[in-house]
């Protein structure tokens, strides 16, 4: 939240810092915050488009090793993770395979499933996010547990905003770009998407329009990504009667490609 040293200037700001962090319990508030998004980015991907576009199959949707997995057994099921390993590849009288790890979720034992079982698929690709039916041709062991499924099929494009949020609990320090005063604010990213972010701050001053510089670390990938970037304000809500409640709603002016993506690397985790 800080680096080593760093002053909480003043009493607003400290209120706002208990109130919204527990500064010797991070990790435990990550796990929690975790299974929050797993939630509210599910939610945000649920209804089927215009099929019109065309014959969707696994050769055009943008399916690669790699790439974050949602599967569930059973309609209205829990939503496990899993991950693309590889795919096989198909013959005259062989259709192509896909291998994926054994799907897991925060809290709970892998989800053990046996041969011949029907799955529901979500995957986010680059392309969009796609919704699919496979059958589990075979259950491995070794080297390590993984699973074999049958080509997708039933394949659905789900209905994906510009600017689909995900629910966090994020510190961010931010500071007016155009003031000569660049102390850092601490703020709390209420949701966030490739695009732009719901800030609540101790105070806000800025107006519409303005320019605020954001910083704000996440991880990914079992990588550790820093974002420093402007952001324009949108929306600004006032403190409440209570003198709380008050937010920035902040679009990105500009973010590196490496970082949009890891943004949605940081979603798809939490599919």
């Amino acid at each position: 939240m800080f680096e080593a040293g760093a002053t909480v200037s003043n009493q607003a700001a400290r209120s706002f810092m208990f109130e919204n962090f527990e500064p010797h319990k991070l990790e435990e508030a990550g796990a929690e915050n975790a299974n929050d998004a797993a939630q509210t980015v599910h939610a945000n991907a649920e209804s089927p488009e215009d099929e019109s576009a065309g014959h969707l199959t696994l050769d055009n949707i943008g399916l690669k090793i790699g790439a974050r997995l949602g599967l569930r057994a059973a309609p209205g099921s829990a939503m496990y993770s899993s991950r693309v390993i590889g795919f096989s590849t198909p013959g005259a009288r062989r259709a192509r395979a896909v291998f994926i790890t054994q799907p897991v979720i925060s809290g709970h034992q892998p989800l053990d499933l046996a041969r011949g079982e029907k799955v529901e698929l979500v995957a986010l690709t680059s392309r969009s996010v796609f919704q699919f039916a496979c059958t589990v041709n075979a259950v491995c062991h070794e080297p390590f547990h993984y699973l074999i499924l049958s080509e997708p099929g039933n394949i659905r494009r789900l209905r994906a905003r510009k600017f689909v949020r995900m629910t966090t609990r994020m510190p961010a320090h931010f500071f007016d770009a155009s003031s000569e005063e660049r102390t850092p604010q601490l703020g709390l990213i209420r949701d966030i998407s490739p695009f732009g972010m719901s800030l609540a701050v101790a105070e806000p001053s800025a107006k519409l329009d303005d320019r605020l510089h954001l910083s704000f670390r996440f991880n990914t990938d079992d990588t550790d990504v820093n974002i420093d970037c402007d952001a324009i304000v949108r929306h600004v809500q006032e403190l409440d009667a209570q003198g709380i409640n008050g937010a920035y709603g902040l679009e990105f002016e500009k973010l590196e490609s490496s970082e949009r993506i890891a943004l949605k690397s940081l979603m798809a985790e939490q599919i």
